[in-house]
């Protein structure tokens, strides 16, 4: 997937991605998944996810990708995730971005895949402090970031906050509760018109990042 540099883009809504168009098809995932174990990742333990049998979780550290791939003589992958850290939005502390999210849609993989993406999503918010939403996003993704949204919203130890960079008086914009997010906030972050939705993001934190923010 192409992309710009991180300041001045927001997560637009694509209907594909370069690594689905990949991954999504037998050939070339497998291809892609033999240069991927070509760089000799490492086994990777994920707290409270057991690999089911057939399948193993791997991780290359250089490149920040994990993935679930099957034990065969030419493996395939089942799940991937790939991973970009960034302080453009929360100097100075760095936080991190999800630039590849992919899960098969193959039935023989659905149990072996299936809450994968919530466990790594907070995995990554509670082992780096902060998740901000990708420049371009399939719906797919929006759909799991409005439930890890609405998650963290109804926790008292993590914070979302809207972060706008056509707004110089005030950055990040800190979002109380459900209801406030979905009148206010949903068409003004995701959108298929690039030039309507230029710089913005949305943060998750288990650290409150603008205590300073006054009252909307």
């Amino acid at each position: 997937m192409e992309r710009n540099t991180a300041d001045n883009l927001m997560p637009i809504t694509l209907p594909d991605t370069h690594f689905n168009q990949i991954l999504s098809r037998e050939a070339p995932n497998r291809d892609d998944t033999s240069a991927f174990l070509a760089d000799d990742p490492r086994a990777f333990t994920l707290p409270g996810f057991i690999v089911p049998f057939g399948y193993a979780l791997y991780v290359c550290p250089e490149d920040k990708q994990y993935r679930l791939v099957t034990q065969e003589k030419r493996p395939e992958t089942v799940y991937a995730v790939r991973l970009e850290e960034t302080r453009d939005y929360t100097s100075p502390l760095r936080a991190c971005i999800q630039i590849m999210v992919w899960r098969t849609r193959q039935p023989q993989h659905e149990q072996a895949v299936h809450g994968l993406a919530r466990r790594f999503f907070c995995y990554f918010l509670h082992t780096r402090s902060i998740i901000i939403t990708d420049s371009a996003q399939t719906n797919a993704a929006k759909v799991m970031w409005e439930s890890m949204i609405a998650w963290a919203l109804r926790d008292r130890d993590h914070y979302v906050y809207v972060w706008d960079g056509t707004r110089h008086d005030r950055l990040l914009v800190p979002v109380s509760d459900w209801q406030e997010f979905c009148e206010h906030w949903v068409t003004f972050c995701w959108g298929s018109q690039p030039d309507s939705h230029l710089q913005r993001r949305i943060i998750i934190s288990t650290v409150s990042l603008a205590p300073e923010n006054p009252e909307q």
